[in-house]
């Protein structure tokens, strides 16, 4: 089931690939006149995705690259945070998924599919709310988790869970949470540090919740991706830049992430929920 799930998200990660190169050359006029040089995105989105296999989202580090480069304008960037993220974290869910035994498929499978809806409820929404007031409500969430997840911490000596499925109670619970999560994904809020407090607090070991994290992240995307293309409403160099060197930069970082020990991966966990919170309460 893990592998077959690893095996489907790649192939659609492929024609997402496929489409995002299409859509630009059959139009190059208008893909040569977007903001910003490929010659900068490029390098960016490879180290930007490098770093977002360690599970920093790469929805906070790509809102700073196109602020930075003045690429993506609001009301461009939800949707170009989406599609940039579709070839890349595809690969780095795959990579994740050939591994043994990383993630029970139980799990793989409520979540994923609460996910799938929850992202296709969030893409017919996502112009009707004002996502800064969620936002904040998230960072708040965030905080309360973080502080749960380090009274925990202390309780067990810094002992690391090794489980990699959920009794039916939790993940019951787990599977609601992350519906409405994949909503508020759709609207261009960072969801693998809020989805990552849940995991680790529902028990999951550090590589567990980092490849659901990342995983959730994926099915998020490739399925509300499809409405966001055919809309057209994202920066189309960024997402070229990060179909291609992105892709790249997603395969390296998640063979350095799969070489790091527990407590390492527990300790950059925690910090991408710190990076989180700060940057929800930011504008």
């Amino acid at each position: 089931m893990q592998k077959i799930l690893g095996y489907a998200i790649l192939a659609a990660g492929i024609a997402y690939c496929v489409l995002i190169l299409y859509r630009a050359l059959s139009n190059k006029d208008k893909f040569l006149a977007c903001r910003g040089r490929l010659a900068l995105l490029l390098p960016a989105e490879a180290i930007l995705f490098f770093i977002a296999a360690s599970g920093i989202s790469d929805y906070v580090m790509n809102t700073i690259v196109a602020n930075r480069l003045h690429t993506a304008d609001d009301k461009e960037l939800p949707g170009t945070l989406v599609v940039s993220s579709l070839v890349p974290g595809s690969i780095i869910a795959f990579s994740l998924l050939r591994s043994e035994s990383v993630v029970h498929w139980s799990v793989i499978a409520a979540c994923g599919i609460t996910a799938m809806l929850g992202s296709f409820v969030g893409v017919r929404l996502v112009r009707r709310f004002e996502g800064g007031v969620i936002r904040k409500i998230m960072a708040v969430a965030l905080m309360f988790s973080l502080a749960a997840l380090i009274f925990r911490m202390i309780i067990s000596k810094g002992v690391m869970s090794d489980a990699t499925f959920l009794p039916l109670p939790k993940l019951i619970l787990g599977a609601v949470i992350i519906f409405f999560t994949g909503v508020l994904n759709m609207f261009g809020i960072p969801m693998k540090a809020t989805w990552t407090a849940i995991f680790l607090l529902l028990g999951l070991s550090p590589l567990s919740t980092l490849t659901m994290s990342l995983v959730l992240g994926s099915i998020s995307v490739l399925s509300g991706g499809v409405g966001i293309i055919r809309q057209g409403n994202y920066h189309q160099k960024t997402a070229v830049a990060a179909a291609t060197a992105g892709a790249f930069g997603a395969l390296l970082g998640v063979l350095f992430t799969l070489s790091l020990s527990p407590l390492a991966l527990n300790i950059i966990l925690i910090i991408v929920m710190l990076i989180a919170i700060v940057t929800m309460l930011r504008k």
